[in-house]
C-alpha cells in the first residue's frame, strides 16, 4: 500500500500538469485526452499489479481449504492479513493519496467480491409456486425466500449441517422491500475452514473500503450506491438460540452461534459508522476528508444521495439492532468457553471449575452425620458415644467446607465469565464519535418531533412527556463521554503495529493515518462567528473543536437538555407518582448518571476555558445545555462573544437541573446522588477556571462563583441529613466528599465547624449500634472517623485561610481581636475533639490517633510560623490574650505527645511516620513562646496562670523531659524575681525601656548559658529526629 501511495504521488503530479493545460486550453477533447493519458500510464498497471499480487497472497494467508471441523476459531487467533490489507487501502483512499485510475480499479474488484462472498439474494416472489417448501408453511415468509439451497434449508430447518443451530433472518428494517440480505450464519457453519476462519474477519474490513470509495467526502460517488446494505436483514442464527436453548446446543454450535452475534455486532456497528455521516441535514458539518475531498459544508444527506429524514430513521433501527445483539452477545460470550475474538487466544478456564472431588450435589453430604449413627444409645459405651460425636464433627467441618467450596467456585465462574464478555466487548468494531450526532435525531427526542426552527423547548413540553432514556439513549450518552474525555487527553499517534492487533481505533480517526496530507483550513469561506472562531484556532486543538462544532450543529448539548428536563420533570415534577415503578427509576437514574458524566466533562475541560476560541465554544455548548437552544450557534450573523456574566448564568441553570434531579425527589441511592455531586462540583470548577482569569466577574453579582459554592455546599447538606438505606456503604469516598464540601463552601466556615464538633460528633458515644445522630444520619460509630478526621483537617485549614487573609495581616489592634478570637475558638474545638476521644476509648482507634496527630502536627507548624510573628506585632494591647491562646494551645498540645509514645509502645509504623514532624512542632512552639516572652520582657506574666512559673515552663517541656532546659527557665525565673523586686522598690519596668547597652550586656552573660543549654539538649536527643529546629524546615502544607 505504501508502494501504491508513493507511486500514484507521480501520477498526480501529471493530473495537476495536464488540469493546467486544460484550464488553458478550455476544450473537451483536451480533457479526454489528458484524462485517458494517465489511465494508460505504466505507473497505473505497475500499481495495479502491486497491490494485486498482495491481495492474491493474502487471500490464502492463515489457513488452507477444507473440510476441518475439530479446530473451530484455531485461525482467529492469528488475525487476518487480508484484513489488515484492506484497512490500509482505507486509510490510503482517505487520505487522497491514491490516484483516480486506482480508486475505480478498487471499487471494480472487491465490489463483486463482496457480493459474492457476503450477501445473498431473494427470489421473486411471483417466481415461487404456493405450497412448496421455503412457504410461511416452512417458517419462511414467501417475500424472503433465499435464492441459495443452502442457505433456505437453514432457516425451515430441513439443514443436515450438524454444526449449524437454526437460522432466521433478523433485523429487517424495511420489511417486504429488501431484495438482500447477509449471509453470517452459512459461513460461519461452513464445514470450509478458509470460509469459516477467514471470510467473517474480512466481512467489515472490505465494507468500510467499499463505503469510503463511495463516500462523496473522499471522492466517490454518494453512499446511495450502497443503501441496500443499511436496510438489508442478517441470516443469524434463531433469537431462542442466545436464550434457554443455548445450553441444550453442542459446544461447536455454541460457538457458532457466539460468533454470529460477534461478526454481526461488528457489522452493524460499521454499517452505523459508514452511514452517520450520510445523515447530515442541511446545515451539518462534515468531517475532514483527504484533499479530494470537497468544500466543507457540502457534505449532506441529499448530496449523498439520500433523504435525510429516512437515512436517520434507518440508523436509529440499527442502533436498536445493536443493543439488542450487544445484549446476546453478552450471554453467548459468557458461556462459550471455547470462543474467542479474532486476534486473542482461547482464553483457559480456572482449574477449580473442573475440580469436583469435595462437590457434592446429590445430597449425600447432608446425610454424612447420620448415617453411622446407632438407632439406640442406652447401652453404647463412652468409647463409642465420643467417636460418634468425633464422626459428627468431622462430617459437619465438611460440610460447611463443601459450603465454602461451592461458593468460591460461583465466584471463581462469575470473574471468569466477565473477563470472556470484556475481551468479546472490547475486541469489536469501535464506533466513530460522529454517532453522538444521532442524539439529535428527531427519532430520539424526548418531545417528539424537534422544531429546528424554535429557539428552545418549552418546559410545558416536558409535562407532557411519560418515558425518558431507555438502552440506545444510554448507548449513544456513553459514547458521547467517551468522545468528549478522549477528545480532551492528550493521546500519541498508535503505531504500524497498533493497527494491526485489533480494531481499537475509530473508523474515522486521522491521527494515525500516515497517508493523510494535512494542509491549513483557510478561513476565507468562513460565513458565521462559529466558523471564524473554529478557523482561528490553533492545530493542535483543532481536531476537538471540529468535533464539538460537528455536535453543536447536529444538536446534541440540546439533547441533553431535553434529557435533563424530562428526567426532572419525571422524578420531581407533578406526575412524577406515575413513575414510581423499580423499572422506570431505575432507568431514570441510568439516564441521568450517563447525563452527569456528559456534562461533568465539559466542564472539566481546561482547553475551553484557558483560550478565547475555548470560550466561545464553551458559552455556544452552554446555551444549548442550559436552555435547549438549536438555532444559535448556526445562526449566519455574527455575535458578540459573551460575557463571563452571561456564562455564569447559563452555569447556573445546569447546576439547577443537576440539583433538581438529586435532590428534588428521594432516592435510596447514595452513588447517583454523588455522581450529580462530582457534575456540580465540576461546574464549580470551571467557574473558578473563568472568573479567575477575567476581571468581569467583579461587575455583576450574578457571575460571583460564591453563589455556586453556596449551592455545592446545600446540596451537601441535604445528603448529609437524608436518612439512606441500611444497606448502604458509607465510607469516605461518599460521606467523607459530601462532609468536605459542606464545610469547605459553607458560607460561616467556623460556625458549621463548631455545630459538627458541639452537635454531632459529641452524640456519637451515645448512639446505639447502627444509629445515626438525629440532626445527621450519616454520622454514625461506622462513618466517625469520616467526620472526625474531616473536621480536623478544615480546622487547620482555617487557621491557614485565615492569615491568608487581610485579618491575619493586620495591624490594627482591633481587627487583630477578631483573629485571635477566631484562634481561640479553634483551639477550643481542637480540645473538645480530642477530649472526645480520651473519654472515650471506644473511638480512639488508631486511624483516628493517626488523623490526630498529623493534623495536629500541622496546626501546631502554622500556628509558629504564622501566629508567634503575628502575636509580637500586637503583643503590647493583646498580651492576656496572646498568653491566654499560648496557655489554651499548651494543654492541648500534651494529647500530642501521648499519642507519640502510645505509637512507640504499639509499635504502630504510621504513627511512627508522623512522630518526628509532631516532635520538631512541638519544640519549635517551646522555642518560639520563650523567644517571645523574652523580647516582650514578660515572662513573669505566666506566674497570672499557672501560680508558679516553673510550673507552666515543666509543663511546656514535659513532652520532651528537657531538664536542661527547665534549669534554664529556672535561672529565668530568678532574674525576673529581681526586675520584680525593683518594679515593688518603684522603679517602672514596663514603661522605661533599658538601653542597648544594657541589652547587649544582658545578650552577653547569658551568651554562655545559652550555648551550654544547646548542647546539653543535642546529647540528649541522641538520634536527631527533632535535633535540627531551623525555621526552614517546619514548612506547612497551607498551599
Amino acid at each position: 500500500v505504501a508502494y501504491a501511495v508513493s507511486r500514484s504521488s507521480l501520477l498526480q503530479e501529471q493530473q495537476e500538469t495536464i488540469d493546467e493545460e486544460n484550464d488553458m486550453a478550455e476544450t473537451e477533447a483536451t480533457c479526454l485526452a489528458g484524462s485517458a493519458a494517465i489511465s494508460s500510464s505504466p505507473i497505473v498497471k505497475e500499481i495495479i499489479d502491486m497491490i494485486d499480487s498482495a491481495y492474491s497472497h493474502c487471500k490464502s494467508a492463515g489457513v488452507s481449504s477444507g473440510s476441518n471441523i475439530s479446530s473451530v476459531g484455531s485461525a482467529f487467533s492469528d488475525g487476518s492479513a487480508m484484513a489488515f490489507m484492506l484497512d490500509e487501502l482505507c486509510h490510503a483512499v482517505k487520505g487522497g493519496r491514491l490516484a483516480g485510475p486506482i480508486r475505480e480499479w478498487l471499487d471494480e474488484m472487491f465490489q463483486p467480491e463482496f457480493e459474492n462472498y457476503y450477501v445473498g439474494d431473494f427470489e421473486d416472489e411471483s417466481d415461487v409456486p404456493q405450497g412448496t417448501k421455503g412457504t410461511e408453511n416452512h417458517n419462511v415468509a414467501s417475500d424472503q425466500i433465499p435464492t441459495s439451497s443452502r442457505d433456505l434449508a437453514l432457516l425451515n430447518g430441513s439443514s443436515t449441517n450438524n454444526i449449524a443451530p437454526p437460522g432466521e433472518l433478523r433485523f429487517n428494517i424495511v420489511g417486504a422491500d429488501s431484495v438482500v440480505y447477509v449471509k453470517l450464519l452459512p459461513l460461519l457453519s461452513s464445514h470450509d475452514s478458509a470460509e469459516r476462519e477467514l471470510l467473517p474477519v474480512q466481512l467489515c474490513p472490505m465494507f468500510r473500503l467499499m463505503s469510503t470509495l463511495s463516500d462523496l467526502r473522499y471522492g466517490g460517488k454518494g453512499l446511495s450506491e450502497i443503501d441496500a446494505m443499511l436496510e438489508c436483514p442478517l441470516l443469524l442464527p434463531t433469537a431462542a438460540s442466545s436464550g434457554i436453548e443455548f445450553e441444550d446446543l453442542s459446544s461447536i454450535q455454541q460457538w457458532v452461534v457466539t460468533s454470529s452475534y460477534f461478526f454481526a455486532t461488528c457489522w452493524v456497528r460499521q454499517l452505523i459508522n459508514s452511514f452517520i455521516h450520510a445523515a447530515n441535514g442541511p446545515d451539518a458539518p462534515s468531517s475532514s476528508g483527504g484533499p479530494s475531498a470537497a468544500a466543507a459544508g457540502s457534505f449532506t444527506s441529499s448530496s449523498q444521495g439520500f433523504d435525510c429524514d429516512e437515512v436517520q430513521k434507518k440508523i436509529v433501527a440499527r442502533l436498536r439492532a445493536l443493543v439488542d445483539l450487544e445484549e446476546e452477545l453478552r450471554f453467548t460470550a459468557s458461556k462459550c468457553f471455547i470462543f474467542s475474538p479474532p486476534g486473542l487466544d482461547v482464553l483457559p478456564a480456572p482449574k477449580e471449575l473442573y475440580d469436583n472431588e469435595d462437590y457434592s450435589s446429590d445430597g449425600n453430604g447432608e446425610n454424612e452425620i447420620n448415617m453411622d449413627a446407632p438407632e439406640t444409645t442406652k447401652n453404647v459405651s463412652k468409647e463409642a458415644k465420643k467417636a460418634l460425636a468425633a464422626a459428627k464433627k468431622r462430617a459437619t467441618s465438611r460440610a460447611k467446607d463443601r459450603v465454602k467450596s461451592k461458593q468460591k467456585r460461583l465466584k471463581i465462574k462469575q470473574r471468569h465469565e466477565e473477563n470472556l464478555i470484556n475481551r468479546s466487548l472490547g475486541a469489536l468494531r469501535p464506533l466513530d464519535s460522529q454517532v453522538c450526532v444521532a442524539l439529535g435525531f428527531a427519532e430520539l427526542s424526548v418531545v417528539g418531533n424537534v422544531d429546528t426552527q424554535g429557539v428552545s423547548q418549552g418546559l410545558s413540553q416536558f409535562q407532557q412527556v411519560t418515558s425518558c432514556g431507555g438502552p440506545v439513549t444510554t448507548l449513544l450518552l456513553k459514547l458521547l463521554r467517551k468522545a468528549l474525555s478522549d477528545a480532551l487527553s492528550e493521546k500519541k499517534g498508535l503505531a504500524f503495529k497498533a493497527r494491526m492487533e485489533g480494531n481499537n481505533l475509530e473508523e474515522d480517526a486521522d491521527n494515525d493515518n500516515p497517508y493523510v496530507t494535512k494542509e491549513p483550513s483557510p478561513a476565507t469561506n468562513a460565513t458565521n462567528f462559529a466558523d471564524i472562531a473554529l478557523a482561528s484556532c490553533e492545530d493542535s486543538s483543532k481536531k476537538f473543536f471540529a468535533l464539538l462544532d460537528g455536535f453543536l450543529k447536529g444538536g446534541v448539548f440540546a439533547s441533553l437538555y431535553e434529557h435533563l428536563a424530562a428526567v426532572a420533570e419525571l422524578r420531581c415534577g407533578p406526575n412524577s407518582s406515575a413513575n414510581d415503578d423499580a423499572e422506570t427509576e431505575s432507568q431514570l437514574v441510568e439516564t441521568a448518571r450517563c447525563l452527569f458524566d456528559c456534562v461533568k466533562s465539559i466542564m472539566s475541560s481546561e482547553l475551553l476555558t484557558r483560550s478565547a476560541t475555548g470560550k466561545i465554544f464553551l458559552a455556544s455548548i452552554l446555551k444549548q445545555i442550559a436552555e435547549g437552544d438549536r438555532v444559535d450557534y448556526g445562526s449566519e450573523k455574527r455575535r458578540r462573544r459573551r460575557t463571563t456574566v452571561a456564562i455564569g448564568k447559563l452555569m447556573g441553570y445546569v447546576m439547577d437541573n443537576v440539583n433538581e434531579i438529586i435532590t428534588g425527589a428521594y432516592t435510596g441511592d447514595l452513588n447517583f446522588a454523588m455522581d450529580g455531586v462530582y457534575c456540580m462540583q465540576a461546574i464549580e470548577n470551571c467557574s473558578q477556571r473563568i472568573f479567575d482569569t477575567t476581571s468581569e466577574a467583579t461587575k455583576g453579582d450574578d457571575a460571583d462563583s460564591p453563589t455556586f459554592r453556596a449551592k455545592l455546599s446545600e446540596v451537601a447538606d441535604k445528603l448529609l441529613r437524608q436518612n439512606w438505606p441500611d444497606e448502604t456503604k458509607m465510607n469516605k469516598g461518599n460521606v467523607g466528599k459530601l462532609l468536605s464540601l459542606f464545610v469547605e463552601h459553607s458560607p460561616n466556615r467556623m460556625d458549621t465547624l463548631s455545630r459538627l464538633v458541639n452537635d454531632v460528633l459529641q452524640e456519637v458515644p451515645h448512639l446505639g449500634k447502627g444509629k445515626g445522630v438525629a440532626v445527621f444520619p450519616t454520622c454514625s460509630y461506622q462513618t466517625f472517623g469520616s467526620y472526625y478526621s474531616t473536621v480536623l483537617e478544615y480546622l487547620w485549614k482555617e487557621l491557614v485561610n485565615l492569615f491568608n487573609s487581610p485579618l491575619g495581616k493586620t495591624k490594627d489592634p482591633t481587627a487583630a481581636s477578631k483573629a485571635m478570637e477566631r484562634m481561640h475558638q479553634m483551639i477550643g474545638l481542637l480540645q473538645s475533639l480530642f477530649g472526645l476521644t480520651k473519654d472515650h476509648e471506644a473511638l480512639a482507634k488508631k486511624s483516628i490517633l493517626l488523623q490526630q496527630l498529623k493534623f495536629g502536627s500541622r496546626f501546631i507548624e502554622t500556628f509558629v510560623l504564622k501566629a508567634i510573628p503575628f502575636f509580637q506585632v500586637h503583643f503590647q494591647h493583646h498580651e492576656d490574650t496572646i498568653l491566654d491562646i499560648i496557655r489554651l494551645l499548651q494543654r492541648w498540645s500534651h494529647q500530642l505527645y501521648h499519642i507519640i509514645s502510645h505509637g512507640k509502645r504499639e509499635k504502630d509504623a504510621n504513627l511512627a511516620k508522623e512522630a518526628p514532624r509532631a516532635k520538631k512542632a512541638l519544640e519549635m512552639f517551646i522555642h518560639k513562646v520563650k523567644a517571645m516572652l523574652k523580647k516582650n520582657r514578660c515572662m513573669t506574666a505566666m506566674c497570672k496562670f499557672s501560680g508558679n512559673l516553673s510550673v507552666f515552663i515543666f509543663d511546656l517541656c514535659r513532652p520532651f523531659a528537657l531538664a536542661p532546659c527547665l534549669l534554664f527557665h529556672l535561672r529565668i525565673i530568678q532574674g525576673t524575681k529581681t526586675l520584680k523586686a525593683k518594679d515593688i522598690d518603684g522603679s517602672t519596668i514596663k514603661e522605661e525601656r533599658e538601653s542597648e547597652d544594657d541589652e547587649e550586656e544582658g545578650d552577653s552573660e547569658n551568651k554562655d548559658r545559652d550555648e551550654e543549654f544547646d548542647s546539653e539538649e543535642d546529647d540528649d536527643e541522641g538520634s536527631g529526629d527533632s535535633a535540627d529546629t531551623s525555621e526552614n524546615e517546619y514548612e506547612t502544607d497551607e498551599n
